[in-house]
């Protein structure tokens, strides 16, 4: 799981761009989380805030992100929704 410290700024960031939903997904669920990147999904981000809600978190969290915008239907996104943990809503 990832640090407290990262799950606040995720969420900060969310609140920021007015993201709906933030889920953790894949690696970052892992217990040993050490190597791993953060993998997150969204709901509801504006496309034109994409890349700044995208750059405010690399610049700030401790492992690199991957982000995953679900406002695409696709069996990848399904899967995400599935799995993943809600991290903020």
């Amino acid at each position: 799981m990832i640090s407290e410290r990262d799950k606040k700024i995720i969420i900060r960031c969310g609140r920021k761009y007015k993201v709906t939903a933030i889920y953790l997904f894949g690696s970052s669920l892992s217990r040993d989380y050490e190597f791993n990147d953060i993998d997150i999904a969204v709901k509801g981000i504006k496309p034109e805030v994409f890349f700044k809600f995208y750059g405010e978190l690399l610049r700030s969290l401790s492992k690199p992100v991957d982000i995953v915008d679900l406002s695409q239907r696709s069996l990848f996104n399904q899967i995400i929704e599935e799995r993943a943990v809600k991290l903020y809503e």
